[in-house]
């Protein structure tokens, strides 16, 4: 009698243990403790800033320890650079900063800076980017990402390349955008069909260095460059911008996110992480992140067991079931839970 309750003990773990929500992590601070590393080991993807590789990788790797099948993922953001070579624990983009040849800034129709993020400036992506060296910026950043952030002397540690702000539209910016330096503002259309042009140029480079097994995730839910990447990050999820308001997006967004490769992301503010974490598990290929440089609370790993079937509408409720927990999603409301079955 004692064996037979020791197997269904057993078999009942098994199911506990075989599907939980999946975790992501965003850590976009330049350094981290061994000790964070040690945490981040339970995450199933962890995406991290390139500046760790050069304050404290010996922390950072602990992250990819043996049987650990932790994803580890190197940031960068491609799009912008500092507006100053004198940050902070950032070693790596001040030495870049100086490095990088001043005409390689996009500039408006008045020659000032494009800026989207306050305290950084923007870089020409587009074909019309000068060449300096016989080399644009997409160019040189490629290969200076290749040999410092994404080396080859580091491929048993890392599984692929997140890349920030990864538009492939910019027009929205700045209507005043001057990419060919010639003083006057392009024509939004032009404008961003050199953008997604010079996008797509150097994610084929990444991929050709890097190969087909190496993971690319890129931030912005959007599906142009679904063909080079194996996910998008919804960064705020849900975005109301990718063609759809209703619900604040949240429609747009899953049907996107069901579209999208392996490794898509949810990241969502700590007051939306009941909604985000139901609203994941709608779908099969969706990790849920929370903030930057935050994990998820392990109040809420909590087991599923396997879905059962697709996702169903019941009233205003979106719901799919697995087998612990029924998912509850009100999209309008923005509320989620998981009921126990």
């Amino acid at each position: 009698m004692k064996k037979i309750t020791f197997i269904l003990i057993f078999l009942l773990f098994c199911l506990i243990l075989k599907a939980q929500i999946k975790t992501a992590v965003y850590w976009t601070a330049p350094t981290m403790s061994a000790e964070d590393a040690n945490k981040l080991k339970k995450d199933q993807l962890v995406i991290v800033d390139y500046e760790n590789i050069a304050n404290n990788w010996q922390n950072t790797k602990k992250i990819k320890s043996a049987n650990n099948k932790t994803k580890l993922l190197i940031y960068s953001n491609h799009m912008e650079i500092w507006s100053s070579g004198q940050v902070p624990h950032r070693p790596m983009a001040n030495k870049l900063w100086y490095q990088l040849p001043k005409e390689y800034r996009l500039k408006n129709k008045n020659g000032k800076p494009v800026i989207f993020w306050k305290d950084m400036e923007m870089m020409n992506i587009t074909r019309n980017c000068p060449r300096i060296g016989g080399k644009n910026y997409n160019e040189y950043y490629r290969e200076w990402l290749l040999k410092n952030a994404l080396p080859d002397s580091l491929n048993r540690d890392i599984d692929g390349y997140f890349q920030d702000n990864g538009n492939s539209s910019i027009s929205w910016v700045d209507p005043g955008i001057d990419s060919d330096n010639n003083g006057q503002a392009d024509n939004p259309r032009v404008l961003d069909a050199a953008w997604q042009s010079g996008m797509i140029d150097f994610l084929t480079k990444i991929r050709e260095a890097k190969g087909k097994d190496f993971i690319i995730i890129t931030n912005k839910g959007e599906k142009n460059l679904f063909f080079l990447n194996n996910g998008v990050m919804f960064e705020k999820f849900p975005n109301d911008y990718l063609g759809d308001h209703r619900a604040g997006g949240w429609y747009r967004c899953m049907e996107i996110a069901e579209a999208a490769g392996p490794y898509t992301i949810f990241q969502v503010d700590w007051e939306d992480l009941e909604f985000g974490i139901a609203s994941s598990l709608l779908i099969d290929n969706v990790y849920i992140a929370v903030g930057q440089n935050l994990q998820i609370p392990d109040q809420y790993r909590v087991p599923t067991g396997k879905p059962l079937g697709k996702q169903y509408k019941k009233g205003d409720l979106y719901c799919r079931d697995y087998e612990l927990v029924t998912i509850e999603v009100n999209p309008v409301k923005r509320t989620g839970r998981l009921v126990p079955r």
